[in-house]
């Protein structure tokens, strides 16, 4: 029988820890574990992600605040 996947919605993570070469992430929905050098190997993709977004919300931010003035 084949597993079935499900999708977890992080919005804070409670708590980080390391422990045997995985990195654990606790949020309200349980715990996520990652095995540490394959998170590493992902690091420049889910960083450029980060960056890509968070410009896009300063922009945002930007264009509201000048519709204040």
């Amino acid at each position: 029988m084949k597993e079935i996947k499900k999708h977890i919605y992080v919005h804070e993570i409670i708590t980080i820890f390391e422990d045997s070469g995985e990195l654990h992430l606790e949020c309200e929905q349980g715990t996520i574990t990652f095995n540490m050098q394959n998170l590493f190997n992902d690091i420049p993709i889910i960083y450029q992600y980060c960056l890509n977004d968070n410009e896009k919300n300063r922009k945002r931010i930007i264009e509201e605040i000048k519709k204040i003035k």
